[in-house]
């Protein structure tokens, strides 16, 4: 009941929003507001009949708000409605409408998610589960103790739902009946009153079943389920798309909900975020809706930021040769053809394949390579002048340690792009966060391990096996470069500090500006006495701030790399798609972190010393929640 008079009730729970000349305009647009699956007004729901006649129950199917929406879209086929100019819901609405955007871009223009994060929290599970204990005991002979259940059940979820200022504003501590001299009498304030009014009203509106199975729904709400990550998921939104917080929201905080908007700007889609500024928590989408009502209005009068069509729009031809028929050049290929209507409309790019050279005649390639010219001949190959673009997806990361500034070199001189930065990175999340939500509070130290070969290789040195032999360890699991040096020498983890230093400070660092020790410079002594101290040796990155610099130090799958070089092939073409090229290289150079302990191993004890020395390694200071620091 979302407006107008029904069943003796004269306004709906967003009567203020939805209507002739609101927001939502009933003399514009046709209005749908269906009851949910599952529910207990209408659809199918634990209550309803099995195919044994019985009621469902307990053998009710578990649901999720992504099977909600697949329903609302078979209901909506069935009323024949094939465009929706807007969907939109708060809290668990906002996550069924979070799957509008993604699996209905192709049906709706506008999607807007008011108070509903992209996963739900383990607080917010905890709370829930809190509920549905009060809710079980409705199950109970005792009809007392089951209305009691419900009534505490629903008590915990409004106080999620408001703020401590909402309360403090609505109630302060004001007494509905004041207490007596005893224990029994002791009294009920208002906040108390207000608790068991509202759970009074649950046990009379709704069924326990019905509730059971919403707060699982929204336990189970997570975008990237299935879809393999956050970025993954949100990379099929196309629609326009508002996102709504809420100041105050203690079950949904507006940075939980803020980091769908954030993905789908760091995507390039066409997004807003904003934020309702109330007192009133989660209930605001229905207590604040004027300030819903401004935002919606604004939203849907913006035009679009892709105002021409692809179908008016000219697009540009790419073609692109590869050297070396992998799995990653493989995995690229079929990643090239599932995406190229989306390249298409996105960045205005048609990518074609003008052939593929691999220098091992008797390998046998995948089928996907079937109707592809191949060359034998590499040199000849990449002399060719019928394509645009020349992907290494063989040992690339070599060239570009022993030749990487002479490279960038020609490339600048001959006025064409060197693209490899999203590749080494292989599209990390860490990226997204440093560029968005974290960048900006300022970044003044990067502490992080970023090689799991190189964790591979030590943890088997910390039991007494030979750095040799822990190389061949982490190459039988495939976690290492081609040229496993890359990994052992730190040159890879140096390159994967210089994205999150340009990333978190918008200036260029090139990866042999930085010091670097890598394994193969560790005394393995070091390694295997380095728990006497209750320390372990990791190969770290780490920038810290010192004034206007960054000091930086290093020491001590197919498919994701293939979508990396997609997101850098396009980037050469697109520079909002990708941030390769973007930024001037540091004048200068950069000053490595200094150090007040290093470990060091005298025969066969191992103790901490203030001064470096010959195969001593630096000790990094863990911070505790508290703000103090142990080594």
């Amino acid at each position: 009941h979302v407006t107008g008079e029904y069943l003796g009730q004269f306004t709906g729970w967003w009567e203020a929003l939805v209507g002739p000349g609101r927001a939502i305009d009933t003399d514009r647009f046709f209005v749908v507001c269906p009851n949910l699956i599952g529910g207990c007004y209408g659809t199918t729901g634990p209550r309803f009949p099995s195919v044994n006649g019985e009621p469902y129950l307990d053998p009710f199917p578990l649901l999720t708000p992504r099977d909600i929406m697949h329903v609302q879209r078979l209901f909506l086929e069935a009323l024949s409605v094939r465009r929706l100019h807007l969907t939109i819901g708060p809290s668990m609405g906002g996550m069924i409408a979070w799957e509008w955007a993604i699996e209905g871009s192709d049906m709706v223009d506008h999607v807007a998610i008011v108070a509903a994060p992209t996963r739900t929290s383990p607080h917010q599970i905890g709370l829930n589960w809190l509920q549905r204990r009060g809710i079980e005991l409705d199950f109970t002979e005792n009809e007392q103790v089951a209305t009691q259940g419900q009534m505490v059940a629903r008590g915990v979820g409004m106080l999620s739902y408001r703020s401590p200022t909402g309360l403090e504003e609505k109630f302060g501590r004001e007494w509905f009946r004041p207490p007596g001299s005893t224990l029994r009498d002791r009294g009920m304030f208002n906040v108390e009153s207000w608790l068991r009014h509202h759970g009074r009203r649950i046990t009379k509106r709704f069924d326990p079943y019905t509730y059971l199975l919403f707060s699982r729904a929204m336990d189970l709400h997570d975008v990237s389920e299935g879809r393999g990550d956050l970025v993954s998921a949100l990379d099929r939104v196309t629609c326009r798309t508002l996102v709504l917080g809420i100041s105050s929201d203690y079950l949904y905080p507006p940075d939980e909900v803020k980091q769908g908007a954030d993905v789908l700007t760091h995507l390039g889609r066409d997004v807003r975020y904003d934020e309702i500024r109330s007192p009133n928590g989660h209930d605001a989408f229905l207590l604040d809706t004027d300030q819903i009502a401004t935002f919606l209005e604004r939203f849907l009068a913006a035009k679009p930021r892709e105002a021409v069509p692809v179908t008016a729009r000219e697009l540009r031809q790419v073609r692109f040769g590869i050297l070396g028929a992998g799995k990653v050049a493989a995995s690229f290929v079929r990643l090239v053809r599932e995406r190229a209507p989306l390249i298409a409309e996105r960045n205005g790019l048609t990518l074609e394949m003008a052939g593929v050279a691999e220098i091992d005649r008797e390998k046998l390639l995948d089928p996907v390579f079937e109707d592809v010219t191949v060359s034998h001949d590499p040199e000849a190959f990449v002399r060719r002048k019928d394509f645009d673009v020349l992907l290494d997806l063989t040992r690339g990361l070599v060239l570009l340690r022993a030749h990487g500034d002479a490279l960038e070199r020609l490339a600048f001189q001959n006025g064409v792009r060197l693209a490899y930065h999203d590749s080494i990175a292989a599209g990390w999340p860490l990226i997204l966060a440093l560029e968005r939500p974290l960048a900006r509070g300022g970044i003044t130290e990067i502490r992080a391990v970023l090689s799991s070969a190189c964790n591979v290789m030590l943890e088997h040195m910390e039991q007494g096996v030979g750095l040799h032999e822990a190389v061949g360890i982490a190459q039988a699991r495939d976690l290492t470069e081609p040229d496993p040096d890359l990994d052992v020498s730190g040159w890879d983890t140096a390159q994967k500090l210089t994205l999150l230093l340009t990333r978190s400070t918008g200036r260029r660092y090139l990866g042999h500006e930085i010091e670097t020790r890598g394994l193969d410079s560790v005394d393995p002594h070091v390694v295997r006495r380095a728990s006497q101290l209750d320390l372990r040796v990791k190969l770290v990155a780490l920038a810290q701030a010192s004034g206007d610099a960054l000091g930086a130090t290093t020491g001590g799958g197919a498919l994701p790399v293939a979508t990396a070089v997609l997101n850098d092939l396009v980037g050469v073409f697109d520079p909002k798609h990708s941030w390769t090229g973007r930024f001037p290289s540091v004048e200068g150079d950069v000053p490595a972190p200094t150090f007040d302990r290093w470990l060091v191993v005298d025969g066969d004890a191992a103790r901490m010393v203030e001064t470096e020395s010959e195969g001593a390694i630096p000790v990094l200071p863990v911070l505790r929640m508290d703000g103090t620091a142990v080594v």
